[in-house]
This record gives C-alpha cells, sequence and structure tokens, in this order.
C-alpha cells in the first residue's frame, strides 16, 4: 500500500497578502451597518484562502472550482415598539464549505416574539439546529474542511434536508426546554444530474427538535433529540428519508463537553439495508480572541467503518483576520472488498472579514 504527500493551496497568493495584511493591520476596519429608529442592517463580506497537506492512500478529492472562498451575509431586522422582531437574513458564498461556520445558499425571513420564532425561506431545520453534538470551532475538525482533500466527514447529526426551502416554528425556551418543527414541500439536491439516481428529491419532508437545558451549580447541562422524515421521489430510487439522533451537552465558561448518538439507517440510500450509525464527542474551549477543540466520530453501517480524530483552532490576528488550523486522521474500512484506506490531513486558512 503505497501512501501519497499531496499539498494543495486554496488562494495561495491571497493567503499570503491576507497574512500581510494582518502584519500591517493595527485597528478594525468599519462595519457595514445602518441602525434608525428600530431597524438594524448589517452587511458582512470577505474572503478564505486555504492550503493542505495530506497523506492519502486514495488520489486526493478533485476540486477544481475555485482557488479562494468569498462569503457575504446581509442581515436586515426592525424591532416594533412591543418588541416584535421582523427581518431577513441572506447568506451566500461561492461554493459550499464543509464546515458549518459559513453557510451557503440560506435566505429567509423571519418573525420573533414571546410566542416563539417563525421562519419561511431556504434554511437548516431543528433536527441540525436544535440538536446537541460534538462542539467544533472554526474549520470543523471530523466534521470541516479536511474532506475537501480527502477521508468522509462525520455524520454528528441526523440526515436532515439541510437549506432546502421550509417553513420553521421554534418554541420559546419555557423552563429550559425548547422545541421546533418544520415542513418542506420539496427538498432538491443535484436535482439537475442527468441519471436520477444521482438527484435527491424528497417530499413533504418534516424535523423536529426537542432541546432541554437546566443549570446545575456553576455548569449548564442539557439533552436533545431531533428526528427527520419524507418521501423520497420514485425517479430517484432512494430510499425514504427517516434519522434520528440524542445528543448531551455540558458547559462552564468557556468549556463545552458534547456528543451523539445518531441513526440513519438506510436513510435516503440508493439500496435498503445500509444501516448506518455513529456515536461522536468531543470538547472545547472558546475564548474572545481564540478558540481550540478536539472531537472524535466512529461511524459504522453494513459495509464500512470510518474512525476519525480531529484537532483545530483559531486565533484571531486582528479584528478582522482570523487564523484557522486543524489536523484529522481517519480510517475508513470497506468490508465488502476489504479495502482500507486511512490518512493524515492538516488544514491551514485565514480568514478575512469586513
Amino acid at each position: 500500500m503505497s501512501n501519497k504527500t499531496i499539498m494543495r493551496a486554496f488562494g495561495g497568493s491571497g493567503a499570503c497578502a491576507l497574512l500581510l495584511g494582518a502584519q500591517a493591520a493595527h485597528a478594525e476596519l468599519p462595519r457595514l451597518e445602518y441602525q434608525f429608529e428600530g431597524f438594524d442592517i448589517r452587511l458582512t463580506g470577505g474572503a478564505a484562502a486555504q492550503a493542505a497537506v495530506f497523506e492519502d492512500d486514495e488520489a486526493p478529492t478533485e476540486s477544481p472550482d475555485a482557488q479562494i472562498d468569498l462569503f457575504a451575509r446581509l442581515n436586515i431586522q426592525w424591532t416594533s415598539p412591543d418588541g416584535i422582531i421582523i427581518g431577513a437574513n441572506i447568506q451566500q458564498n461561492n461554493r459550499r464549505r464543509e464546515s458549518e461556520v459559513l453557510e451557503a445558499g440560506e435566505v429567509y425571513g423571519f418573525v420573533s416574539s414571546d410566542y416563539g420564532r417563525l421562519e419561511v425561506g431556504r434554511q437548516d431545520g431543528p433536527a441540525d439546529t436544535l440538536a446537541f453534538a460534538a462542539p467544533l470551532v472554526a474549520l470543523g475538525q471530523v466534521r470541516g474542511e479536511f474532506s475537501r482533500y480527502a477521508g468522509t466527514q462525520a455524520l454528528l447529526r441526523p440526515l436532515d434536508t439541510r437549506d432546502a426551502f421550509k417553513v420553521i416554528y421554534l418554541s420559546p425556551p419555557i423552563a429550559g426546554l425548547r422545541g421546533g418543527v418544520s415542513w418542506s414541500p420539496r427538498a432538491r439536491q443535484n436535482a439537475d444530474a442527468d441519471n436520477p439516481r444521482s438527484r435527491v428529491i424528497l417530499d413533504d419532508a418534516v424535523e423536529l427538535g426537542l432541546q432541554y437545558a437546566q443549570p446545575v451549580g456553576d455548569w449548564i447541562l442539557g439533552a436533545s433529540g431531533s428526528y427527520a422524515f419524507g418521501e423520497a421521489d420514485p425517479i430517484t430510487t432512494r430510499t425514504d428519508l427517516s434519522s434520528w439522533s440524542v445528543g448531551a451537552e455540558a458547559r462552564r465558561g468557556p468549556l463545552r463537553i458534547g456528543g451523539a448518538y445518531v441513526d440513519r439507517g438506510d436513510s435516503n440510500r440508493l439500496t435498503a439495508g445500509f444501516d448506518q450509525w455513529e456515536i461522536n464527542g468531543g470538547v472545547s474551549w472558546v475564548e474572545t480572541l481564540w478558540g481550540v477543540a478536539g472531537s472524535a466520530a466512529f461511524t459504522k453501517a453494513s459495509d464500512r467503518e470510518n474512525r476519525l480524530i480531529g484537532v483545530g483552532g483559531y486565533y484571531r490576528l486582528t479584528p478582522n483576520i482570523e487564523l484557522r488550523a486543524d489536523v484529522v486522521q481517519f480510517r475508513e474500512e470497506f468490508f465488502n472488498t476489504l479495502i482500507t484506506n486511512d490518512g493524515v490531513i492538516g488544514v491551514v486558512e485565514v480568514q478575512l472579514t469586513i
């Protein structure tokens, strides 16, 4: 078994420029925001450049469509005299990032009051947002940017509808308990593929999430449960969506410890009987200027298993420039073919935010 050591840079010259800017910058760049009579409008934009070194048994994951990540976020909201908040969030970037830091393609409006929050548009549902799991920072560790180059990410939470159009209701916290439900009439991914089996099309997809948290001494302890289900379009020949997880979390100041059990079964697979599940866990410490995290996951299915260990963190060089790094070790075994793929990946990123 021969190993390959490979290096690939995303916008290498851009990364150098951002680093030089970090050394020269001493003041925060002006914020793009406007506030007047209850209106609050904020525009955030930026760029992130990556470089990676990894040793892997397989060929590298191809990603030729971009040399640098660009992103923009627009947040608009108005607060009425009686405290009702009405607004919209728009988040876009030039490619889907593997980590959960820069969300792609989210466009939704919302209304928030003492009775809860209603969201309509492209947005993650409560099966994701209310679920506790291994805590992650910056590049995402076991569910992060490393998978652009090699390896497979951890599941972390239930398989859900991602950023499909949906209607979401999130209840207000009541004695530490908060719930949420969403409905997506038709969730699509890769819907333009010539081969229908490569498409993901779900009808009447529903996500349910429940979260409970209470202070216990100096700690805040919490538990969660999530479930997502929906009908697969027959043209895709995939199984229906049916996935769930239970998780727990403990916080004390900057320290966070969490983990989850995830069951995806053969949810939305091309073949039935895949029977996939995962156990994940981790710990993070987040301060104002820096943060670190370590996480691990063991994922098993009927024909494979995946073991991941990741550590990483970030450091804010200036109010606008952040340096991020991850090191992830993975080992994938495929039972039917007796193939084992393992490796170690190091990813470094510089992000400029205005």
